[in-house]
């Protein structure tokens, strides 16, 4: 067995360890080969999620805070992904979108998952428009941004991005020169794929700058997140990665996931993944879903909506970008060379 496979199967079996209701007061790596031996240093300090280190303090209660300083000459775009599916993904990139928008950051929301596209369905909303009326020239971008709930602005999904190859040019130009609207309507713009690793998922993880990685403890998410990690690393290596561990029952059992993913993918892939923090399992979650009502809005003080919270503040966004950004024109162009499309 390789060395990456062993390494895959320990995690994954620390994991199922972990489900069992075993303690987690010191989780380990379960016996992995001498030549994994830094894997098992569980002295090494634990990566700090909880803390809010001034750069996105929320203000107490339902109040905003007051985020002074220049606003960024394009957005700043973050994909949201995962190895697999049912891990929580698009309830997690809704709900962080109105918790930015609620500390004051301009926000839109892209429905990228082709397949099942539902996001609006969990925003309560139902907009008209979506992508494929833009890419056939039927609508301009800024006429189907519908406004949800906290003022985000959504872009419903739609097969329509799949057809960019297949645009004669002057409507494929028309369709990026309509993207960098956005640019100058939202500060953030978030991407919520499909999961997995298909071609219209890798277009987005290889052309944004910042992805957020969900998983939860279950050994087949956090293995398919590996495998995403992977693949994001060698085809967008400047990428900004991120890691996020949803629906965990304790504190200590998201760092224990966190940490060997950590590892291991400093270990073989040579990727520094950054642990925004997790969501703990919460009953409010299901009923929010049910009721079509964000749970940061309907319970803003849940276990989950703390969790949410916490992460945006870890992301850093009340803060100028600490170098140049694309924005989503940006974004555009590169997912053009992505499909073998000349700019």
């Amino acid at each position: 067995m390789s060395d990456q496979a062993q390494g895959l199967r320990a995690l994954a079996d620390q994991a199922r360890h972990n489900q069992s209701g075993d303690t987690l007061s010191a989780p380990r790596v379960p016996a992995m080969p001498d030549d994994l031996a830094p894997l098992r240093d569980a002295s090494a300090p634990a990566t700090a999620f909880a803390a809010v280190d001034g750069r996105f303090t929320f203000a107490e209660g339902n109040g905003a805070k007051d985020l002074s300083g220049p606003k960024q000459t394009h957005a700043r775009v973050v994909a949201v992904t995962s190895g697999k599916g049912g891990v929580g993904k698009t309830n997690f990139s809704t709900n962080l979108s109105l918790t930015l928008a609620k500390a004051g950051q301009r926000v839109i929301v892209l429905d990228a998952d082709l397949g099942l596209a539902n996001l609006h369905v969990i925003m309560g909303v139902n907009p008209p428009y979506n992508l494929e009326h833009v890419m056939y020239g039927h609508r301009r971008l800024c006429d189907i941004l519908h406004t949800g709930p906290g003022g985000v602005k959504i872009i419903a999904g739609g097969s329509g991005i799949t057809e960019l190859a297949n645009l004669d040019e002057p409507t494929r130009l028309a369709f990026v020169s309509g993207m960098r609207e956005l640019d100058a309507l939202a500060d953030v713009i978030l991407i919520d794929t499909g999961a997995g690793l298909s071609r219209n998922v890798l277009a987005f993880l290889c052309a944004v700058e910042e992805i957020i990685v969900v998983t939860t403890p279950e050994p087949t998410a956090i293995t398919d997140a590996y495998a995403t990690i992977k693949v994001v690393s060698m085809e967008n290596p400047s990428a900004r990665l991120s890691l996020v561990v949803n629906m965990a029952h304790s504190e200590a059992e998201a760092q224990a996931v966190a940490d060997r993913l950590m590892l291991i993918s400093e270990r073989f892939l040579n990727v520094k993944l950054e642990f925004l923090g997790f969501i703990p399992q919460d009953p409010t979650v299901s009923r929010a879903v049910r009721n079509q009502s964000p749970f940061v809005l309907s319970q803003p003080t849940c276990l989950a909506a703390q969790g949410v919270q916490r992460i945006a503040s870890q992301l850093g966004y009340a803060r100028p970008a600490p170098g140049p950004i694309a924005g989503f024109s940006g974004l555009m162009n590169r997912m053009q060379r992505f499909f073998g499309i000349k700019s």
